[in-house]
């Protein structure tokens, strides 16, 4: 029997919060032999390398307006990677995770100024629901001071949540390979040109820093955004940032399997705050 797309779409985006989830181990690891800038430059390069040669003959035909809004797309994501880099220097990973994952918050009330529609009333309690659950995941305490760094890592969340809104704004009008290759290279060039401005890069590479490179490059960038832009194309931005938003859940999950991390009770009974909050928004009545 075949698939539904829309389920089909759902099992897309939860394999991809998957794969980030699973990745941050090894993004923490490759950090500590490269900078963080050049990291990206380096992961956006080894994600258009791949989409490249998995689709050599995609960009035939590309026109000025796909380019455009592939453009676009790169300097929301881009902007998110850099904010939230820049953040980090001025807060706590806890807090940054909370803050980037408030990006599930931000889709649907953000959405208003895209689509001029309001999110529907479970969609909005779906919401509220997994926000708590990510506070519940993320925070040790509610902090009341914010910092720089918050400020910088909440400028990264809107960012985010405008990169999945106007993938669905753009994808009844062009073709989404053409849109999943020019984000990540125009991303891989921007970034490249904001290296020096933003950093004194350095890298002390051996065998493993390649082996991190080519997962964080391959899996958790050109083939997961580009999995994102393909399943986009048969569900809504809210029903996408709803279902990243159990990313921290499967790295605490991967970090208690492979580091021995413990998740606490809290920290489970925030992922399912998140897991209700997605069933509650696309509960439908027969």
């Amino acid at each position: 029997m075949k698939m539904p797309k829309l389920l089909k779409a759902d099992l897309s985006l939860l394999l991809i919060a998957l794969i980030w989830g699973s990745t941050f181990i090894v993004v923490k690891k490759s950090l500590v032999q490269c900078s963080p800038i050049l990291f990206i430059a380096l992961r956006f390069w080894v994600g258009t390398a791949a989409l490249i040669m998995l689709m050599p003959r995609a960009l035939r035909g590309l026109d000025l307006s796909t380019l455009r809004r592939g453009l676009v797309l790169a300097a929301f994501l881009l902007g998110g990677f850099i904010f939230q880099t820049l953040g980090l220097r001025g807060t706590s990973s806890s807090r940054s995770a909370f803050i980037t994952s408030l990006v599930v918050l931000l889709v649907p009330t953000l959405g208003y100024f895209v689509y001029r529609r309001w999110p529907r009333i479970r969609t909005l309690i779906g919401v509220v629901l997994a926000t708590i659950g990510l506070g519940m995941l993320t925070l040790n305490t509610i902090p009341m001071n914010l910092t720089f760094g918050d400020g910088l890592t909440g400028i990264c969340a809107i960012v985010f949540a405008l990169h999945i809104l106007f993938i669905g704004r753009y994808l009844p009008e062009s073709d989404f390979r053409q849109l999943a290759i020019i984000q990540m290279a125009g991303g891989a060039l921007l970034c490249t040109l904001l290296l020096m401005p933003l950093e004194t890069p350095f890298l002390v590479p051996d065998m493993y820093f390649y082996i991190y490179l080519l997962i964080s490059g391959v899996l958790a960038t050109g083939f997961a955004y580009y999995m994102q832009v393909k399943a986009q194309r048969d569900t809504t931005p809210n029903r996408t940032a709803l279902i990243f938003s159990l990313e921290p859940f499967f790295a605490a999950l991967v970090a208690n399997l492979v580091l021995g991390e413990g998740i606490t009770r809290k920290g489970w009974i925030g992922g399912l705050f998140i897991v209700g909050g997605i069933l509650i928004s696309e509960y439908r009545r027969k």
